[in-house]
């Protein structure tokens, strides 16, 4: 039996090829659409959805509720759409937080 923890592999997020040209794009619409819908799924993933919820012990880390949780980002997809923030950084583990759905929506934008 092997001594492996999930928490001690985070996946990388691998867009495909033609998504990636469209986060370069110049039109903020089709920069932002792009990276949504890849972080969108990115964050669905069962082994993604795991590994964070575990990492912050099934628990909203602002208010510690237990109910109505979802992957939420730090630095969001919309300010690194409009910002220089670095593209290969908003799917990292440390760019992910679990919150209920109270405390995300009173977070600001």
């Amino acid at each position: 039996m092997s001594n492996y923890s999930q928490l001690d592999y985070f996946p990388l997020w691998k867009p495909q090829r033609i998504t990636e040209i469209k986060f370069n794009n110049f039109d903020f619409k089709i920069r932002f659409s792009a990276l949504r819908n890849s972080s969108s799924a990115f964050i669905k993933r069962k082994d993604v959805r795991k590994y964070i919820f575990e990492r912050d012990d099934y628990r909203c880390v602002y208010c510690g509720s237990k109910n109505d949780l979802s992957i939420d980002h730090i630095i969001s997809v919309y300010k690194t759409a409009l910002t220089n923030y670095p593209i290969e950084k908003l799917n990292i583990r440390e760019n992910l937080q679990t919150l209920c759905t109270k405390c995300n929506s009173k977070k600001n934008p």
